[in-house]
């Protein structure tokens, strides 16, 4: 890895979806790093993120595509050698409808590309692109969590009815019909309205806090049937809570039909009642080992700077200081 002069930094532009972004650039501006995420919001903030992607070292996308979009047209058009590309979920989705339509752009497939779980970079590298997955998702442990509720509950997630389909309505509804003893509290609607909904579930709308949802259930349940990473997965693994995922994934049980669900649900639920059913230590444990901010930061910074160390052969310029708040 090449030294920097005293007082260098590497250049990073994040660009994406806003709450991650934001986050990310937190977790990674620290000595030797000038990591930069700008909104949208006004023509300053855009001025700002073009002057940055003309200089930056690195450009890091949370979120892929095949095709330009304005932000890789600049990229491209500024200059900007190096570009990491992290794929997250439905994105995938959308690329091959691309693919379809002939829109592989080859600046773009000669990019490097990180997916957030082992089963989406499979499905990037299906569009004939060459992907790695990096665990890049990070969430703080919680060093006393709360301990299960006295009353058995399952937490599901469900956006909009017009994705009910993806989020699994159709199991979430077989099963709280098929164990009515079962409270199941459904988060996150945001617009519509549910029908058909069994008389022991019931409807939240949208939260920007989902951690009294998370203290107040023993069991979350994701049947998606296309998912990258959840972060909702993470937080409530990072809570000691039982998890029914779709997919294969470390201190998660794997479910895919609503008749295993329900075998599963059963289970917890004869646990909890003859009171052995505890926190979630295996998952609380791959929360504290991998996905904890100090490891996911070294682990990206680390192949950040192999990336840019193989297309710069002097040291990076320190950033100047912004002149405003963008």
């Amino acid at each position: 890895m090449r030294a920097k002069n005293k007082g260098g930094s590497y250049r990073v532009v994040v660009h994406g979806l806003p709450h991650f972004c934001k986050k990310l650039s937190g977790i990674l501006n620290c000595e030797g790093w000038n990591v930069r995420y700008h909104s949208r919001e006004n023509a300053m903030a855009l001025a700002g993120l073009a002057n940055d992607l003309r200089r930056c070292d690195l450009a890091y996308t949370w979120g892929g595509r095949i095709d330009p979009g304005k932000f890789l047209w600049a990229a491209r058009c500024l200059g900007t050698k190096n570009l990491v590309m992290l794929w997250s979920g439905s994105d995938v989705t959308y690329a091959h409808k691309d693919l379809a339509a002939g829109k592989l752009n080859s600046w773009i497939a000669d990019k490097v590309h990180w997916a957030v779980s082992p089963w989406l970079a499979e499905e990037v590298r299906a569009l004939g692109l060459q992907c790695e997955y990096v665990q890049a998702s990070f969430v703080e442990p919680i060093s006393d969590p709360q301990p299960l509720p006295e009353k058995f509950s399952v937490l599901t997630y469900l956006p909009s009815p017009d994705k009910a389909d993806l989020y699994g309505w159709d199991q979430i509804s077989e099963v709280a019909r098929s164990c009515r003893s079962v409270e199941f509290q459904v988060v996150g609607l945001q617009e519509g309205q549910l029908t058909g909904i069994p008389p022991n579930v019931r409807v939240h709308g949208w939260a920007g806090d989902l951690a009294p949802f998370l203290e107040r259930s023993s069991v979350l349940w994701r049947p998606v049937r296309h998912d990258g990473l959840s972060f909702m997965v993470l937080e409530a693994l990072a809570r000691g809570r039982h998890i029914l995922y779709s997919y294969p994934f470390p201190g998660c049980v794997q479910v895919t039909s609503a008749a295993a669900a329900r075998l599963e649900i059963e289970r917890l639920l004869d646990r909890h009642d003859s009171k052995t059913l505890g926190l979630n230590q295996a998952g609380m444990e791959v929360i504290s080992r991998d996905f904890n901010p100090a490891k996911v930061r070294a682990d990206i910074l680390g192949r950040w700077e192999r990336i840019i160390s193989k297309t710069h052969t002097l040291p990076a310029r320190k950033l100047a200081e912004p002149t405003a708040d963008v």
